[in-house]
């Protein structure tokens, strides 16, 4: 599957994967959330988009998504 990339492209985006795996938070299912990390890695891999800072930004948008606190609803308002 990862021999469509050169290793260059395998080095970042491991480098990536690592850098972003610890910022998750501890109270978050570290091995869900790594593996979808690392499938949106592939696919921005894919659309061209290599560089270790590319794919960092794309790491850290799905640890923001699925971390994002709960909004909450404070007599009738949302927050």
């Amino acid at each position: 599957m990862l021999t469509e990339f050169d290793q260059n492209t395998i080095a970042n985006m491991t480098a990536a994967l690592d850098y972003v795996c610890k910022k998750i938070p501890a109270d978050n299912g570290h091995n869900d959330l790594r593996k979808r990390i690392a499938d949106e890695l592939i696919r921005c891999a894919r659309s061209g988009k290599r560089t270790l800072i590319d794919l960092q930004d794309v790491g850290l948008q799905v640890v923001k998504k699925t971390t994002k606190p709960a909004r909450f609803n404070w007599f009738g308002l949302m927050r």
